[in-house]
């Protein structure tokens, strides 16, 4: 009997622990239902007045037009919330910097693809500089590739291919003005158009563009005049770069040089002309080089300082810094280019009508030379060093012509081809106003004056 007394105890304690809990539950939803649905302002149907949005949303009819899914807001993705900035070094290429950069080796090759298609990647130089850009997700978003302030491309994903990418063009626009520029040359041509107020790189043009009447290192002197019209390029109201050379002069002791820059209308290549409307180049330049002086001449019975013999000196010795680079003289095929005996490393150029070219006791040669390659006048082949037997750095340079050595500063180069006489009256008309004000532009002595030669551009 007190067990089952026991028992019955326990069913009517349970019993009333089930009562308890359901009454608790009950209370809870009732408290949920009148926060929810009854109590003003805080039920679900005043939240819904108050938001001023539908209650319910009755489906269209059928047969009606869905309306377009929504895209997410696009606020965030223009913004950048990390960005890898990175300057290409000597040798780099785009592929090796981004795999340093830390980007997976699939997504470099497909911007390396992209980028080819508008940026000949074999052009990657040392100061170029990118940026990668990523999303808040660290997601590659973009990539900007800069070659120089006013030239650049970016890379983004392509709208139309999923998954792809595409590359354009990032060119700013620059703005053009004309400047005229005139000075004395007193210590040096370098100082003269520094004391113009302009760029000393404009020296460099001087040099190379009458390098085949002039060596401004030796010929060069104290109250030479130069004048020229050149284009002045800006990027963002400030100077950027020169443009073109539209016309120069330079007044020297052995004459006087003009050149003026001519583009037919038709669209035939553009060239300097003097101004009679001959070709300002020749099939040879003065020199191969920017050197400091004549070691050696040519000599068929010079002693020979290393040998201590007499042996023809069959060409001339241009004494210069090692590393001085060397020009071919004329456009033409490399037949021979490796170490030759006393010669060092040695060059060979055939030249047309019979002519050919040798350069000896180089440092080394211009990267990828090879024979058989098609050269062009004014292309860096060598350095200058002092291999074989020299005394010191100095190029050693022979021409030869139809098999007979010649002395290089006896033979006269002949111009190229003169002006067609189609464009004889457009020439005219495009340098009158030109030669008019060159004769106008103002040269200004420095306070003193050198006498002799220069001193180096």
């Amino acid at each position: 009997m007190a067990k089952r007394r026991n028992r019955t105890r326990r069913r009517r304690s349970a019993l009333k622990g089930t009562v308890r809990l359901a009454l608790v539950f009950a209370a809870l939803i009732g408290a949920n239902v009148y926060i929810f649905w009854l109590r003003p302002r805080t039920s679900l149907p005043d939240l819904i007045k108050s938001s001023g949005a539908p209650a319910v949303i009755a489906p269209p009819p059928a047969g009606a037009a869905q309306p377009a899914a929504r895209a997410k807001p696009a606020a965030d993705d223009e913004s950048d919330a990390r960005v890898v900035e990175g300057v290409m070094t000597d040798g780099d290429t785009v592929e090796r910097a981004w795999k340093r950069d830390g980007l997976q080796p699939r997504t470099v090759a497909e911007l390396a693809q992209a980028l080819s298609r508008v940026f000949d990647l074999g052009t990657v130089r040392a100061g170029h500089s990118y940026s990668l850009r990523f999303d808040a997700e660290d997601h590659l978003r973009a990539l900007d590739y800069r070659m120089t302030p006013a030239l650049g491309f970016h890379v983004e994903r392509d709208p139309a291919v999923p998954g792809a990418w595409r590359a354009t063009r990032d060119e700013k626009p620059l703005e053009t003005r004309v400047a005229e520029v005139g000075g004395v040359v007193g210590s040096s041509l370098y100082d003269a158009i520094k004391r113009s107020g302009e760029s000393t790189s404009l020296v460099g043009w001087f040099v190379d563009m009458f390098a085949w009447d002039l060596n401004f290192y030796i010929d060069s002197q104290a109250g030479d005049r130069f004048k020229l019209i050149v284009e002045k390029r800006y990027l963002g109201g400030k100077f950027y770069k020169y443009g073109r050379v539209l016309a120069a002069e330079y007044q020297a002791r052995s004459g006087t040089f003009r050149a003026f820059w001519f583009q037919p209308k038709d669209g035939t290549p553009a060239g300097y002309y003097t101004e009679h409307g001959e070709s300002v180049v020749k099939n040879l330049l003065k020199t191969p080089l920017k050197y400091v002086r004549v070691s050696s001449a040519f000599d068929r019975h010079r002693f020979h300082p290393i040998l201590h013999t007499e042996k023809a000196h069959l060409g001339v010795d241009y004494a210069a810094p090692a590393g001085t680079p060397v020009w071919a003289t004329a456009n033409g095929k490399v037949t021979a280019v490796g170490p030759r005996g006393g010669a060092g490393n040695a060059i060979t150029i055939a030249h047309a009508n019979g002519l050919e070219s040798v350069y000896m006791h180089l440092q080394r040669f211009a990267r990828g030379l090879a024979v058989g390659q098609a050269v062009r006048q004014k292309q860096v082949i060598g350095y200058v060093g002092a291999t074989g037997l020299a005394t010191g750095p100095h190029l050693h340079f022979s021409l030869k012509q139809n098999g007979a050595f010649v002395d290089p500063r006896a033979l006269k180069p002949a111009r190229e081809a003169p002006l067609a006489p189609a464009y004889r009256v457009e020439f005219a008309d495009a340098i009158a106003p030109r030669l008019t004000a060159l004769a106008a532009i103002e040269v200004r002595a420095p306070d003193v004056v050198a006498h002799g030669p220069s001193a180096m551009p």
